[in-house]
């Protein structure tokens, strides 16, 4: 094996004004094309792009081309920039050894896997998901060097051998690179009253006690409770629900406690858009939001004139009826129809009405300063009130987003479970015969509220806990009422299931 390290590579994110000067690196880099590029305006499409620049300037041909093909292209950002940051670890692992990307064999990737997760030299070892999100990545970017190689390739060899069928996530010989402690390490629940503690803890600034705490001063808080609520409630992934526009959400019907909503298949995960269900308390969280916080970040972003400041705004001039908007330019020289349906993230944030006093986002999150509030600032949020919790003492419990969406699975298994158990002991009305009859089973349940097209997700990932457990057992439980916190209490010898006590939630909740 080689030892001569490689160039190490560095990721960059294209952004909206591209002037290399401002970068030394860059300014290589961008020297060397045909013509060379001065600061240009890009478009729209290709910011945010990953790309990829090694320590002499040059640019990476396979990343860079792989990230611009319409493969990656109709993936989302969020994804993007894993993947990215996933190929590039995976780069200076290969230049460490001395090697070229297309030279990589099976061993390379043994060795990666060992150093990724296992080398004590490694300062950062990574978790099971981790690792799987970097199979994902290997393995999409090789197959994508496979098609566009237009033959049987030579992308990698082994002792003069080829194997041009070969990437990491389909292994020769038996070899095996999936991770095995993803379930047990990494997935985590909470059951119903574990959530209210965390929120009302982390988000409402409560004592662990269910009392509000003095001096308590805190930031959009209205905005981040109602975010939370409507993940939790939805089963929506984050980058969904942070997608979603004002115009989108639909008022409860009188009577009524849950509203269907419609995601979009440009927002949703794989393009694959679904039914949700928001309840009615989730609704009038956000309205409370878009009343308060929400109209106040817009009131100063208007007299802080940001919306006029903000490139390429898209004004929304009419809705119609079957979904479709027509949207202009500000100048009026850009102009078409088209369907919401169709709108991804990035395009979301620039869509705008007009109101008497200027220019409204359409986007439902928005940032204290009245701009549209970006997917990873979430994290953010998120981390402040894990912070919160863990100051107030309360031992286990972190939460981060994608654990409501496996949360909300849980729960909606225990409701189904129990809906059916009255079925069974003559206590149907017509609130459990309908709910049975639109969705089944209880797996069924899940998986239609989740908008998983295999049940086989939903059994194996999200609601893996409940697989082991007796039928008979679960039947039990929840005899005379509807109390998924009760149900799930057989789980309490689970350590990825955070229960709450009586102890903690008091009679706040």
């Amino acid at each position: 094996m080689s030892t001569t390290a490689l160039a190490s590579w560095r990721l960059y994110f294209v952004p909206e004004t591209v002037t290399p000067l401002d970068d030394a690196l860059l300014g290589r880099a961008f020297d060397m094309l045909d013509p060379p590029v001065g600061t240009t305006a890009l478009p729209p499409e290709q910011v945010g792009r990953p790309f990829f620049v090694n320590d002499e300037g040059e640019l990476h041909a396979a990343l860079n081309l792989f990230f611009a093909s319409g493969r990656m292209r109709n993936r989302s950002e969020g994804t993007n920039r894993k993947y990215a940051h996933a190929l590039r670890v995976w780069m200076d692992f290969l230049a460490r050894k001395g090697k070229e990307w297309d030279a990589a064999v099976d061993e390379d990737v043994l060795d990666y896997k060992f150093w990724r997760r296992t080398d004590e030299r490694n300062p950062r070892p990574v978790s099971g998901s981790t690792w799987a999100g970097d199979v994902a990545a290997l393995t999409i970017f090789y197959d994508w060097a496979r098609r566009a190689a237009q033959g049987p390739p030579i992308l990698f060899e082994s002792e003069g051998r080829e194997r041009s069928g070969w990437h990491p996530g389909r292994p020769q010989g038996g070899l095996v690179f999936q991770p095995s402690t993803v379930r047990g390490a990494d997935v985590k629940w909470l059951s119903p009253g574990a959530f209210r503690l965390w929120r009302n803890v982390g988000i409402h600034g409560m004592t662990r006690d269910g009392d509000e705490r003095v001096r308590w001063r805190p930031r959009s808080q209205s905005r981040d409770a109602s975010f939370v609520d409507g993940l939790y409630g939805s089963g929506l992934r984050l980058q969904e629900w942070a997608s979603i526009l004002t115009l989108e959400l639909r008022q409860p019907t009188k009577g009524r406690k849950y509203t269907t909503h419609d995601l979009s298949d440009a927002c949703a995960k794989g393009g694959l858009g679904h039914r949700y269900w928001m309840e009615r308390s989730a609704l009038d969280a956000v309205a409370g939001y878009k009343e308060t916080e929400r109209a106040a970040a817009i009131r100063r972003a208007q007299d802080n004139g940001l919306y006029d400041r903000i490139r390429d705004i898209r004004i929304i001039e009419r809705v119609t009826s079957d979904g479709k908007v027509e949207i202009a330019s500000r100048d009026s020289s850009f102009r078409r129809t088209v369907s919401l349906n169709d709108l991804n993230p990035g395009q979301r944030v620039s869509l705008f009405t007009h109101s008497a006093d200027g220019l409204v986002p359409v986007a439902l999150w928005l940032n204290e300063d009245g701009a549209p509030r970006p997917k990873r600032a979430w994290y953010k949020a998120f981390d402040r009130a894990n912070a919160r919790v863990a100051r107030a003492g309360v031992e286990r419990l972190a939460c981060h987003p994608h654990m409501l969406r496996h949360s909300f699975a849980l729960r909606w298994y225990a409701v189904g479970r129990l809906i059916w158990e009255r079925r069974m002991n003559g206590l149907e009305d017509d609130y459990t015969r309908d709910f049975r009859e639109q969705f089944g089973d209880s797996w069924s349940l899940v998986q239609t509220m989740l908008g998983h097209s295999d049940v086989n997700t939903t059994k194996r990932v999200y609601l893996e806990p409940f697989r082991a457990l007796d039928v008979t057992l679960l039947l039990e439980y929840g005899r005379s009422e509807l109390d998924a916190e009760l149900l799930l209490q057989i789980l309490g010898t689970d350590p990825r299931v955070r229960l709450a006590d009586r102890s903690e939630i008091g009679d706040t909740l």
